[in-house]
């Protein structure tokens, strides 16, 4: 599980990541790479990159990469990002494991 940083989440979305932080199997966290970390996730190094609070310009390049390598990308909620998205970022190398993180989460945005 990676993030660039915890600084980045309010109060209210830094409890829900560590909800789902609790949840993974992995206790160690990756902090920081910004996206490095997607790069790391589109050739299999860490599982899934959780964010908030990312611009159009934070994630538009990074979807393909990731989608390119049979990862997915969407919202907290399970939507697919655009332009309008609220900067809630999901990045995951086994899609089908989607539905495991939105619950993990347990909030919808």
């Amino acid at each position: 599980l990676a993030t660039t940083g915890p600084q980045y989440f309010s109060d209210h979305d830094g409890e829900h990541f560590m909800a789902l932080a609790a949840k993974t199997s992995h206790k160690r966290m990756v902090f920081g790479g910004d996206c490095y970390n997607y790069g790391l996730l589109a050739s299999g190094h860490i599982d899934l990159v959780v964010e908030a609070g990312l611009k159009l310009h934070d994630f538009a390049a990074l979807a393909p990469i990731v989608e390119g390598a049979g990862g997915t990308m969407c919202d907290w909620n399970g939507d697919p990002l655009s332009a309008d998205s609220s900067g809630h970022v999901i990045a995951l190398g086994d899609p089908a494991r989607l539905e495991d993180v939105i619950e993990g989460l347990a909030c919808h945005h």
